[in-house]
């Protein structure tokens, strides 16, 4: 692992520079959005919210694109009680979020479960949800098509450091290790490299994500 970090470290250093990005903030004090965007997150593009340039709207795409019509049909907020998400129907969120599936069934639909699931273990508002409560994360991981790599990423949108040991992650450590990682490894050199870096593993983290996406898409 030490030679890991180090690795990390000097790929940090060559690459991303003294100064990392922000990481954005996430969805703090809103389970509920917070679930959504966990979800809507799999195996897609995150986008942008929506912006303004040049006195021209831009509208949200990508991940901000559902969370946006997702208050839209659930209102502004806070949306903080997963009790009120539970309840919501499969087909009108479906509806408000499109058809996008994870496991074999749609995104909508393993929201509301995964809300459900954790309503039933007593997490129903932002302040509950403990990303190491082992409770909690089956309840959530019980649902088809939800892991615990986003489980993960439900906490730190919510303001939990953390890592969301995804592809654009896992290839960063790949580089900087030169050999291929699983994404548990992943997270856990991301973690060790933060630590020691005295580093908010959020922020590392989202830099490399940041770093590893751009320098793909050039």
């Amino acid at each position: 692992m030490d030679q890991d970090v180090r690795a990390l470290r000097n790929y940090v250093a060559e690459h991303l520079g003294d100064e990392l990005i922000e990481w954005p903030g996430g969805r703090p004090g809103e389970v509920e959005v917070a679930l959504v965007d966990a979800v809507m997150s799999i195996r897609a593009r995150y986008g942008r919210p929506e912006r303004t340039e040049d006195e021209v709207v831009l509208k949200p795409t990508g991940v901000h694109r559902a969370v946006a019509a997702f208050r839209r049909l659930r209102g502004e907020g806070p949306l903080d009680d997963l009790r009120a998400l539970a309840d919501v129907d499969p087909v009108d969120l479906t509806r408000a979020l499109g058809s996008q599936r994870t496991g074999g069934i749609l995104k909508a639909e393993a929201i509301v479960r995964a809300a459900a699931a954790l309503v039933d273990v007593g997490v129903t508002r932002a302040d509950h949800v403990e990303p190491e409560d082992e409770i909690q994360k089956r309840a959530y991981t019980s649902v088809r098509g939800l892991g615990w790599v986003t489980w993960d990423y439900l906490g730190m949108l919510l303001g939990r450091p953390g890592v969301k040991a995804d592809r654009w992650v896992i290839q960063a450590v790949c580089n900087a290790v030169r050999r291929p990682v699983t994404a548990v490894e992943a997270r856990d050199v991301v973690l060790a490299t933060a630590d020691a870096m005295a580093e908010s593993p959020s922020r590392l983290e989202h830099a490399l994500w940041a770093y590893e996406r751009t320098a793909a898409q050039s």
